[in-house]
């Protein structure tokens, strides 16, 4: 949804510069079609403004991933004390999980995180006694919760963010169903005036086309954003 409010834009800039075309064509584009669909994009793009969780969800994802990787090396200290301990732990080194969790970290499982942490909490309390005897400190499970309970509080802000995606994008479906038929009409029309007679025009109402222009200026923007951030004051 969040792209057709900008194709709709290069369409109506298309659509200004052949308007006498388009005039000549169909009464349907007299006016105030132009100003119409104008109004319905402004509209679109003011709901995705007021509404832009995107940039948020990203903040949180780099968050969780930064935590995870912190969570993952704060493994290997502790992995070193289980080995250390040995047959005087309560179950085999391998069985407390720590590659089930690396393999969740890996993937990005935050689900399957949560849950093998909670595990490996509950065996690394139960062994307490001979993990601190080979120098494990006492703090050592309390932190690593801490950390586990860090990265479950973003992903439950994570999930309320995708559930309010939705719901904003359920609530504003029928003005971005309006507006798509809106750009519908126009590139119909424009395919229909131009195919067979002039292919530079054609590439214009061309929807495929004008996807590629969309991702195009997206990349040069983050590219120039990337460069201007990267320039020594």
């Amino acid at each position: 949804m969040e792209v057709v409010p900008v194709v709709t834009v290069f369409a109506l800039q298309s659509m200004e510069n052949d308007k006498v075309d388009f005039m000549a064509y169909s009464p349907v584009f007299a006016d105030p079609f132009m100003a119409d669909v104008q109004s319905k994009q402004t509209l679109c793009m003011d709901l995705i403004k007021s509404s832009d969780v995107v940039r948020q969800q990203k903040a949180i994802t780099k968050q969780i991933s930064q935590k995870l990787g912190e969570f993952r090396v704060s493994l290997n200290p502790v992995e070193g004390y289980l080995k250390l301990a040995g047959k005087t732990l309560d179950i085999e080194v391998a069985d407390f999980g720590l590659n089930n969790l690396r393999t969740a970290i890996s993937k990005g499982d935050v689900e399957g995180f949560i849950s093998d942490a909670k595990s490996l909490f509950l065996h690394l309390n139960r062994n307490e006694a001979a993990l601190q005897a080979k120098g494990m400190r006492p703090e050592t499970v309390a932190t690593l919760t801490i950390q586990e309970n860090e990265i479950r509080q973003l992903n439950l802000q994570q999930n309320d963010l995708k559930n309010r995606r939705t719901r904003v994008a359920n609530d504003n479906i029928k003005d971005f169903n309006d507006l798509w038929d809106m750009l519908g009409t126009i590139l119909n029309a424009g395919r229909a005036m131009y195919r067979g007679v002039d292919d530079a025009k054609l590439k214009e109402y061309t929807l495929a086309n004008l996807l590629k222009r969309v991702h195009n200026e997206s990349g040069a923007a983050a590219d120039t954003a990337a460069a201007k951030t990267d320039t020594p004051a």
